[in-house]
């Protein structure tokens, strides 16, 4: 698949996952103080399910965005993308485990998947990820800075599943919509010093 479809498949991807993302915050709003709810209720299935859906959109943007910035970020860029996308897909897989499973593995087992995800993916992964993509100019720098601020935002959906869901949703899809302004872009080089 050649790279600028990649890239506009990551758009998407991040475009989705906003989606997601509000579409969970606005069902912990229909179900006001329940939360996630039990597990296996409504409003836990079906925020959890927005969830999934949004982590899968996570996934295909970070390849977008890697198959966009790959050739200028660099060691730091490459690893951490392997590390926020490993810690997504630990994520999604805990998401998936709860909705097929409900909590008949355990909630220590679940709890170790998903802070795995989370600290691996979303703690280092993202931030460093960020650094990487302010650091290689391929994007504007204020899109590495978004990046970066991914984490204090989810902190604060994770505390507050309406507003802080619908807020990271947004965030999504600014981080979506502006990998997709920029798809076309020449991707500029670095002056080297001689």
């Amino acid at each position: 698949m050649p790279t600028s479809r990649l890239v506009q498949w990551g758009a998407i991807g991040g475009v989705i996952a906003g989606l997601a993302w509000v579409a969970s915050g606005v069902v912990a709003f229909v179900f006001p103080g329940e939360g996630s709810g039990p597990v296996g209720s409504t409003s836990s299935n079906l925020i959890e399910s927005a969830h999934a859906i949004a982590a899968v959109g996570m996934l295909a943007w970070l390849v977008g965005l890697n198959a966009r910035q790959a050739p200028g970020y660099g060691r730091l860029g490459t690893a951490s993308f392997v590390a926020a996308f490993v810690g997504t897909a630990l994520v999604l897989v805990s998401i998936l485990l709860v909705l097929t499973t409900g909590d008949r593995l355990g909630e220590p087992v679940l709890t170790a998947i998903f802070g795995s995800g989370w600290l691996l993916g979303w703690l280092v992964g993202f931030t460093l990820l960020g650094i990487a993509t302010f650091r290689a100019k391929v994007l504007p720098r204020w899109y590495g800075l978004l990046i970066i601020a991914q984490f204090p935002l989810v902190a604060f959906a994770a505390s507050s599943y309406d507003v802080g869901g619908t807020l990271f949703g947004l965030f999504w899809l600014v981080l979506g919509y502006a990998l997709w302004t920029r798809r076309d872009t020449p991707t500029e080089q670095p002056s080297r010093l001689r």
